[in-house]
This record gives structure tokens, sequence and C-alpha cells, in this order.
């Protein structure tokens, strides 16, 4: 798991996001972006939904994001999962398989958010939008929950507080809830007025109240401050009446009261709040429109109005029937009958609709949201617009660069590389003023391909000698860059020169794209991001035509190579061998006639010189050779190896098991040099053992002979190397590349009992 942190740890601002998805790029490049969006995002991702159910439980978390297809749980039972563990938390479906099913059965399981992964960065953005909205959303949903609870509590602790008076208006009795309001006690407030919890500039006010009432003998409401014990001023409402027997004589007063000072805070935010939605409504980028049960406009927002070119203002729609709207509209689209249609479909079918695309007659392109809401006279519509024309047009100029990737992977030259570079920057990026200079060492940044426009611009196109111009600036520090206007720049290469705005973006070590505009300031973030893009490609491909290049001549090296190990093998077979039978034969004939000691010697250098010719033979044609894998049963195929080796009076011990994919010939070569190494070195009663890694990864063959000086152990594998002076120094150079062959490593230890150990790792060896 990952973290990226774009706020400080536990901040207010902090929204801390959890995305999974099984594809490590994706999470990686949402986080990235999602960072770059706002730093106050901190993304956690994970790969394993249940890793990242852990972290929801263990810890808090604001959003989470997850994909819909995944190995091991999908995104919906996730959801179920993370519900079962925090019911509030805003989960957001943005997953690359995107259906109306699946954003039904999404809204449906209580999903917050369904967002459909698309190509380009534009998507981030969106998510984040997404992430944000839903975020602040919940979180003043649990703010007013709480508020609200607050709320409850205080009522059912503190009900209204009660004063009684007589007709002189002097209190008699009040109960719990009227003291713990005015802070006053009841043996502090029973015998006096109301005087000491009313605010000075009030009392003339309540005064007033108090001779109504006597006057009227009925009742009065009225909001009012009152001043509790420890000087602080509440606001109340108070609900007086007086109490009167059948011939209208004052039987009591009765204030009772509430401390609304919260509510009256509240009310004077949520006025706010609504002023404050009003104008985002009002301010969306997005068009919206929303509508009653009967199908009349409840409200629409300027944007919606722009958006489907229709004069006047928002209050001008509103109470008009959609319908009727809905066909006026229409003909802006290339299928106003569709249009039409689809809008009854969804109204009939009222499930929810994201991301629904909309083509107009001129080309344009909207995007429509649709979502059916409650209303207190029946469930309504909403509907939401997008003009997503320019979205389109980067997604095509994407997918024009995702083409031109592929053409640039297909080029067998550096300067086809450029070629094609240049042709991409000016046919899908619409940079028709372009140049690619490659760097070459002693001379600089030498023009390699440019398009037409360059040359009507400024004539000859030129080199850039080290640290001269802005070109080099941008080569050396490696960062792509846009000029608004080069003559300010103090690096400008020609003062003189028609160009007036240049995008440069470097291509690594190999040069530079340079384009430019007669027109200041004519390159944005977009055409910097994309040439950043076709940057990149032209550095993959020409990285791919250096490796080929490098390939070939290592092809042609190997070619050679093999050309002159197969003559020298010829030689060895054919020109030392058959010298070598003569003097056999010869020596045979002399052993025959004469009985000399000299002659032993004569025949034992004849066989080490037949051993020194299978060596070479072997180091030759076998250095190469492609592998015939079979599964290979060790524990058999090393006691059929010892029977093939001379072992005199040794003794193997065979504790490997198990079964390997491996070459039956180069293994066989492989154990026999192992075994008759240890045979040759540690004597005939040599004891040999052949087992298993302890870790499992490979097998050892070892002996209790007197092992090898730890100087030499990485020695002998060379080529002719000994030890002995019987030995052809081939033997284990040989079993290097047996292994070798195999992917395998071999290394020489100490032995358990002292002598050598050969153990061979990075085999995978199975159950047999």
């Amino acid at each position: 798991m990952v973290e990226t942190t774009g706020a400080a740890r536990d901040s207010p601002d902090e929204i801390r996001v959890l995305h999974v998805d099984d594809d490590p790029a994706i999470v990686d490049l949402t986080a990235a972006f999602l960072t770059r969006f706002d730093e106050s995002f901190s993304v956690y991702t994970s790969t394993d939904p249940e890793s990242a159910l852990e972290r929801i439980e263990g810890e808090r978390i604001d959003c989470v994001v997850s994909d819909y297809e995944m190995p091991e749980i999908d995104g919906l039972e996730l959801l179920e999962r993370v519900r079962a563990l925090d019911r509030d938390v805003p989960f957001i479906l943005f997953t690359g398989r995107g259906s109306e099913e699946i954003a039904s059965k999404a809204i449906s399981a209580g999903v917050t958010d369904y967002l459909q992964k698309e190509t380009g960065t534009e998507q981030y953005t969106v998510l984040a939008n997404r992430i944000e909205n839903a975020v602040e959303q919940t979180r003043s949903q649990r703010a007013l929950t709480e508020s609200e609870k607050r709320l409850s509590r205080f009522i059912e602790q503190s009900p209204l507080g009660t004063i009684e008076y007589d007709e002189t208006f002097t209190i008699v009795r009040v109960n719990e809830s009227a003291t713990e309001i005015t802070g006053y006690s009841a043996d502090e407030l029973v015998g006096g007025t109301w005087l000491p919890i009313v605010p000075e500039e009030e009392r003339r006010h309540v005064a007033e109240i108090e001779r109504q009432l006597l006057a009227d003998r009925g009742g009065y409401q009225s909001v009012n401050d009152i001043v509790t014990k420890d000087g602080e001023r509440r606001l109340c409402a108070w609900h007086n009446r007086v109490v009167t027997d059948d011939d209208g004589d004052i039987i009591t007063i009765f204030s009772q009261f509430e401390d609304i000072t919260e509510e009256q805070r509240q009310r004077e935010e949520l006025e706010q709040t609504n002023i404050l939605r009003s104008t985002l409504f009002e301010t969306l980028p997005v068009g919206v429109l929303a509508e009653d049960a009967d199908r009349n406009v409840l409200r629409v927002n300027e944007r919606l109005l722009e958006l489907f070119e229709v004069p006047g203002d928002p209050e001008d729609v509103v109470g008009i029937d959609c319908e009727a709207f809905a066909e006026e509209v229409s003909e802006l689209f290339a299928a106003p009958g569709e249009f039409i249609s689809r809008i009854d479909d969804l109204v009939e079918e009222r499930e929810p609709v994201w991301n629904d695309e909309l083509l107009l007659e001129d080309g344009r392109a909207y995007e429509r949201n649709y979502r059916p809401i409650e209303l207190p006279a029946g469930q309504g519509h909403l509907w939401v617009y997008y003009d997503i024309t320019e979205r389109k047009r980067r997604e095509k100029r994407l997918e024009s660069l995702n083409e031109t990737a592929r053409e640039l992977m297909t080029a067998e030259s550096c300067s086809e590389v450029a070629e094609i570079g240049v042709d991409a920057a000016e046919t899908v990026l619409d940079l028709d003023a372009n140049v690619v200079n490659f760097y070459e060492e002693g001379v600089g940044l030498v023009p390699v391909a440019y398009s037409g426009r360059v040359t009507d611009l400024i004539g000859e196109v030129p080199t850039f000698s080290e640290g001269e111009g802005i070109a080099w600036r941008v080569y050396e520090r490696g960062e792509a860059k846009s000029i608004e206007d080069v003559h300010a720049d103090p690096d400008v290469y020609n003062p003189d020169t028609e160009i007036r705005s240049e995008l440069y973006v470097p291509l690594d070590e190999y040069g530079v794209l340079i384009a430019g505009s007669p027109t200041p300031d004519a390159f944005d973030a977009e055409d910097v991001v994309l040439a950043e893009i076709l940057g990149v490609n032209i550095v993959t491909a020409l990285e791919q035509v250096q490796r080929n290049e490098r390939l070939r001549e290592r092809e042609r090296e190997l070619t050679k190579q093999n050309a002159r190990l197969e003559e020298f093998a010829s030689v060895v077979s054919h020109d030392l061998r058959n010298p070598l039978n003569v003097a056999e034969g010869r020596l045979e004939l002399a052993q025959a006639e004469c009985d000399s000691d000299q002659l032993e010697h004569v025949a034992d250098a004849h066989d080490r010189m037949a051993e020194l010719i299978d060596d070479l033979l072997t180091l030759a044609r076998d250095r190469d050779t492609d592998l015939d894998v079979e599964s290979v049963s060790l524990a058999d195929f090393v006691d059929a190896c010892w029977r093939n080796v001379d072992t005199g009076d040794a003794d193997v011990a065979i504790d490997v098991s198990g079964v390997v994919e491996a070459d039956e010939t180069q293994l066989r070569q492989l154990f026999e040099n192992l075994l008759r190494n240890a045979v040759e070195h540690g004597g005939d009663d040599v004891n040999v053992t052949v087992g298993t890694l302890e870790d499992g990864t490979g097998f050892f063959v070892e002996d209790d002979g007197p092992g090898i000086p730890p100087d030499d152990r990485d020695r002998v594998f060379e080529y002719g190397f000994s030890t002995t002076h019987e030995g052809t120094g081939f033997g284990l150079s040989i079993v290097q590349q047996c292994a070798a062959a195999h992917g395998w490593e071999i290394r020489a230890v100490e032995g358990r009992d002292g002598g050598a150990r050969f153990e061979i790792s990075g085999v995978d060896i199975e159950d047999a």
C-alpha cells in the first residue's frame, strides 16, 4: 500500500482518500493527479480489497474510490463490506467497465457517485471534484446531524422554562428549566419580579407587555433577550398567558419561555447556506434543470440556457412544460427525435444515468446526467448537461498520439523517428512550425527534421552550440518550457526573429523538440502536456532504435564468434583427434615390442590429451545450444550419474528429491563432472553427499575430502584452472556453463565436514 500525502496530517482541510484498484499503474497515476489537483488530498492506495478494508476499520477515511472489476471481489461487494464498517463514508465507483446496468446496481447499492474511466487526464479533475463534493456533503450532513442531536438533547433535558406570577407580577413559582436558563435559583427568583433577568433596554417593552396582559386578560407572545445571573444575554421566545376565573378575575399569570439563541443562530446560518446554494446553482459551470412531478420546470440556471441557446432569464423558464421545452431545443441536436425519446425513456424508467453523450448538429458534444429526486409533491427529475466538446477534442488528439506512438515504434532509424515526430507535432498537436534537434558531441543541437513552416518563418534552421540559446538551456535542465515572448528572454538566439512565442520539450540526452509561433503566448498548458507526451514517445522510440542497433551488432558478433567456435571444434575433432589416434596406435605397437616405464607416461599423456579434447569440444559446442527441457526426477537421475563415473571405493548419499525441468544432457554433464571432481580430488574412499539446500531453492554436491582453499573458490570455475596436475581445468567450467544455461547459479563453499561443497541455487524443484 502506498501513501501520497498532500495535506498536513490531521489538518481540518485534509481529505483522506482510499483508492482501491487491482492495477498498480492506475492507483499510482490516480494518486499523483489527485494530489496535484488539491494539496488537501491525502491519497492511500491499495491493490488488495482486504487490506483496504483493514485500513477503513483502523483509521479515518473520508472517501473510498474503487474499481468495479477486481479479481477477488468486485466494487459492489467491496461497497457492501465498507458499509458494514462505515455506513456514511462516501463511496465512488471509478471503473473502466461502464454500463447502465452497472450504474443502476451501484446507485441501488448506495454508491455515492459513479464515474467511468476514460482516456486523458481530464477524468482525474472530474474525479477530484466528485470526491471533494461528496466529502463536503457528508461533512455538512454530519455537522447538521450533530447539531440536530444537540438541539434534541437540549429539548429533552430542558423543557420550557415556566415562571408563575400573581396579579402584581410578583414571582410565586419557577420550574427547574427556568432556573437552568436564567442561572438563578428558585429562592433567588421567587418573591421578586422579572427585573433581574430583563436587560435594561428591554424593560420598557416588557412593562408594556405586562400592562397589555392585565388589561386584556389574554395572551401575548414575544421574542426578546434575557440576562442570566452571570450577565450573559440569551434570546428567548416567550409565551405569556393570564389565567382568569369565570368572573374574569386573575387567578395566575404564566410565562413559558425557551432559549432560542442557538435556534436563531442556526436559522441565520441556514439562510446564509440557502443564499450560498442559490449562488452556487447559478454559477455552476454546467447546465442544471429541475422539474416537478408534473414535468413543469422548477428551476434552471443561466448556464443551461446558454447551452440550449435560449434567450431570456432563468425566471422566464420556471413553470413551463418540460416536454414543450425539450421539443423547442431538440433541433440543436443531430438526432432530435432520439433526444426527445431518450428523455421520455429516462423519465419512465426513473433510474439514474450518468455520462449520456449527445452530439449536436454543429459538431459540438454534450454529456447528460439524470437523477430522479424526491419532492414534497411527488418525484421530480434533475437534469445536468455538460459541454464536452473540448474534452472530446483532447481525447481525439490523445488517440492520435497513441497511433503516433505505435508508428514511432516501427521506425528503424533515429532520423525516421525525428521525421515521424515532426509530422505528429504538426498534424496532431497543431504545432505547424516545429523542429527536432539531436545532440551531436562536439557540435551541439543539430536540426534533423523540421516542418515546412519553419523555413518560411526563419529561413535556415540553426544548430545550437553548447550553451547557446534557449534550446540549450532547456536541453541542459531537462524541463519543458513555454516562452510567452522570446524577445524578452535573455537567451534568445536571434533577437530579430519573427518568432514571438516558443515551446521547448527536452528529449532526454537525445536532444530537444522546438515549436514556434509568430503570435505571443501562443501555447497553453494543454499544448505543453501533449507535447511532453509526444516527447516521451519519441525518446522511447529512439531508445528502441538504439537497442535494436545494439542487438543487431551483438547478433553479428555472435555469428562471427559461433563461426570461430565451430571452426575451432572442427580442428579439435579432426586435426587433433586423428594424430592422437595415430599416436595411441603407435604406442600400443611400441608396448608390444618393448617393456618400458616411459611408455606408461606416454599413455597417461594420451589419456589427458583425450580428456582435454572432449572438454574443449563440450565448451565450444554447447555454449549457445538451445535447451531441450523435460521433467527429470533428481534422485534417480543422480544415482544413474554416479554409476556412470569411475568412483572406485567412494560412497555416495543421495538425499535429494523432487522433479526439475532441465536439459538431460547438460544436467548429466553437471552432475557427472561434480561427482568425478569429488572423487578425483577427495580420493577413492571419499564420501559424497547430494542433497537439497535448506531454503529449497536448489541442491548441493559435497564431499569430506581436503576441500578447496578459500582464495581458490572463485577461480575453480575459470577455464584451465585445476588444483591437481591430473585435472584438465575444464570440468567445473562446464558445470558453470550448464548451470548458467538453465538460469541457475553455482558457488563453491566449505563443506560441513571441511571438504568441498558446490551449491546450485535458483532451481525450481517441484514435488515428485
